[in-house]
């Protein structure tokens, strides 16, 4: 927010007690204040999203303009006009689309809500509820917390290695000198199966290669982009290579195998050109 101001969006409240705790431990002269009761957040997002916001936000001279605004950086501005309801502007989601989200006080919500769903009706706009997205996050490849990770979970066997990034950073961090120590060659990797069945599969759900277990299944869902069952999952090194045949099983009385094959992520645009647009 300014040179010493930031603000942390996470998905665990835990994360801002542990901010503390570490602030403690390295001596740093920090506050760190909870907000989520003084902030709501409508996700805009879609192809149109910037249409449709570029015609609501006004931003002063100081700030980015919304048309202008790069992914992962945010804007301050109004609702309308210079008198219209505070809001900042970020241009993140979780949709694998084009998207913002607009941050607002809890007391304007309802009118913020009402303006968009007013402005988007000409660009045939929809309510998207917790089980849409979560379809389309796992479309887009994108982890979600005690699923794709969790505290016993390296950062590169959750796809975000890219965080810890051991060779090009030799600053310190919280958990480097655990990951050193384990094998680059002993992870297992975040990839991508499909399916040729209806059979619903879950998280959880072991994947196998022939009587033993390779993996498992983080996430699932049915793709409506893809018209199939698609899954997010961990899986062993040896098996994790493209076009691999497993299979998922399931315990329903009998042993049930559902056969899978291994994909890279995302699922669609896999150069992310969609949210980069």
């Amino acid at each position: 927010m300014s040179d010493q101001a930031f603000r942390w969006i996470c998905g665990d409240p835990y994360t801002g007690k542990w901010l503390r705790e570490l602030a403690g431990k390295t001596g740093h002269r920090v506050t760190v204040r909870e907000s989520s009761d003084q902030l709501h957040n409508v996700a805009v997002q879609g192809p149109r999203s910037r249409e449709l916001l570029h015609e609501l936000i006004w931003t002063p001279e100081q700030q980015t303009p919304l048309a202008e605004l790069a992914w992962f950086h945010f804007t301050i501005g109004r609702i309308g006009d210079a008198r219209g309801i505070p809001v900042m502007v970020s241009r993140t989601g979780y949709t694998g689309e084009l998207g913002f989200e607009v941050w607002c006080h809890p007391d304007d919500a309802e009118v913020l809500w009402d303006r968009v769903w007013q402005s988007g009706q000409k660009y045939g706009i929809a309510p998207m509820g917790f089980d849409a997205l979560d379809k389309l996050r796992i479309e887009a490849g994108l982890i979600f917390a005690e699923h794709e990770f969790c505290p016993l979970t390296n950062p590169f066997e959750a796809g975000i290695g890219f965080t810890t990034p051991l060779k090009t950073n030799d600053e310190d961090f919280v958990g480097r000198k655990a990951i050193e120590r384990q094998s680059p060659e002993s992870r297992h990797k975040l990839m991508g199966l499909v399916t040729e069945t209806n059979d619903p599969i879950h998280h959880g759900d072991e994947i196998y290669h022939g009587r033993f277990p390779v993996g498992v299944v983080t996430s699932a869902t049915f793709s409506p982009l893809l018209k199939q069952q698609v899954a997010l999952c961990r899986l062993a090194p040896d098996f994790a290579a493209v076009d691999t045949l497993l299979e998922i099983g399931q315990l329903d009385g009998q042993q049930k195998r559902i056969p899978a094959r291994v994909v890279s992520l995302p699922f669609y645009d896999p150069q992310r050109t969609r949210v980069r647009s």
